[in-house]
């Protein structure tokens, strides 16, 4: 018979590997979605209340958020991958080690060391990530490597891989991978081109600088009066109030929001040694909307919300357009294209402002802005050790706050988009110690399991 029959019997657990594209656009799981309206609803209130707690994590609680993420997690449907935010992603994965799970939609994620086993491993995809054929093959060994293993008792346990493309199944099955014994660095450097060579280079020649975490070259663009003066206007900004709110939020205060990210943008394209391209430049543009967004305190359900209503802003025609999420700098990203193209606002994925939103926190703020910004306000900071504010400024940029509590919590480890619920429950925190109070036996189970390890 059909071997999809064969999987999806309500018995057997499977994993789906999909490519992220699909994920974004929907077709998924339109091959699989018969079988998945079969599925009954998760009865456990263990389950549920996991659930709920995701539900509220990214503000899909609210009436206007239709959440298909949510929808399928109540029939023990699952999605993973790398987008999703990391307490998500812990929370699903805690679901399939309870065993609720009965189907997970996956990237590529799941092939990175993850141990979650399924009865069957269908690939709807079989497009593997790697630089070489050898490595693809490693990562395709490492995936399939998830069906099996179900139980600890002591018999033969096995799975099913299935797949439409058995010729390169055979072939990914059949390569060796041996680890090379020479660096990367010192094998691919001249290959590395753009804005990267200067960082390889810099790691191989020993011009890296640690203490500023840039290398030498580009610290030595950072040091000039220009950026240094963009660097005090921001300051400047950033410290006439007490209040960030009323230094940034609404109408009134447009001017002064695009004086920091036109200062920001200086100081970014300085430390690079070009100009953005346009659509890097939209890029740019939204992520400095978001941190303006996280040091006024807002929390990660409500900057998608936020973004999810200025994205569906007219209500009867499509989307707005929103540049979607990317690592910077990208000289490919010369063109700017739309998270949503021709999509009507109604029709807007809410997930996928979700995933975006996720994107442009961790990919580019994190990941791709902040070494060059930090790198700035510390070098002024040694130009002008007077002016304390530089220390401040450099905290805000690492944990989007300057108050000391809520760096503390995010210095022992806990999720940035958490530590605001968490510090409703503590009464101390020191590098010694967290003292929490008693109300943190009513917290959240979510909020109770992350802080356990610290109670008396």
């Amino acid at each position: 018979g059909d071997f999809k029959d064969f999987a999806f019997d309500g018995n057997k657990t499977v994993l789906i590997y999909v490519s992220k594209s699909s994920l974004y656009d929907g077709k998924y799981i339109e091959e699989f979605r018969r079988y998945i309206s079969e599925l009954p609803d998760i009865t456990s209130s263990k389950a549920k209340k996991v659930i709920d707690t995701i539900e509220e994590l990214i503000g899909a609680n609210d009436n206007d958020h239709k959440s298909e993420l949510v929808e399928l997690l109540r029939k023990g449907v699952i999605i993973h991958h790398g987008s999703m935010p990391l307490e998500v992603r812990f929370l699903v994965e805690s679901l399939v080690r309870d065993k609720y799970a009965k189907v997970c939609f996956a990237t590529s994620t799941l092939a990175q060391g993850i141990n979650m086993p399924f009865d069957v491993v269908w690939l709807h995809n079989m497009r593997i990530m790697g630089d070489s054929d050898k490595e693809r093959s490693l990562s395709f060994k490492n995936l399939i490597g998830r069906a099996g293993r179900l139980t600890a008792d002591p018999k033969f346990d096995y799975g099913y891989v299935f797949t439409k493309s058995p010729k390169l199944l055979t072939q990914r099955i059949n390569d060796t991978y041996e680890l090379s014994d020479s660096s990367l660095i010192d094998e691919y450097a001249d290959d590395v081109g753009g804005d990267f060579y200067e960082f390889v280079d810099s790691i191989r020649n020993d011009t890296f600088d640690y203490e500023l975490e840039l290398p030498v070259i580009k610290a030595d663009r950072l040091r000039s009066e220009d950026v240094f003066l963009a660097c005090g206007r921001i300051l400047d900004l950033i410290f006439s109030d007490a209040d960030l709110k009323n230094v940034f939020r609404g109408k009134d205060n447009a001017s002064h929001r695009d004086q920091i990210r036109d200062d920001l943008k200086f100081i970014y394209t300085e430390s690079l040694g070009r100009c953005l391209y346009e659509a890097e430049e939209a890029v740019f543009d939204t992520s400095i909307g978001i941190f303006l967004l996280v040091i006024q305190g807002w929390s990660f359900r409500e900057i998608v919300g936020f973004r999810y209503s200025k994205i569906t802003e007219d209500k009867l025609g499509n989307a707005s357009f929103s540049q979607p999420a990317a690592r910077l700098p990208d000289s490919n990203l010369k063109w700017t294209y739309p998270l949503f193209k021709d999509v009507l606002s109604k029709n807007v994925s809410y997930d996928v402002v979700v995933y975006d939103t996720y994107d442009y926190l961790d990919l580019v703020l994190s990941f791709s802005l902040n070494d060059s910004f930090v790198g700035a306000f510390k070098i002024y900071e040694e130009l002008h050790g007077d002016d304390v504010r530089a220390e401040k400024m450099i905290q805000l940029l690492r944990y989007g706050t300057m108050e000391e509590n809520i760096v503390f919590l995010i210095r022992y480890g806990f999720p940035p988009e958490d530590v605001y619920e968490i510090a409703k429950y503590v009464i101390e925190v020191t590098e010694e110690n967290i003292i929490f109070s008693e109300e943190i036996s009513s917290a959240p189970a979510y909020i109770q399991d992350m802080v356990e390890w610290y109670l008396p």
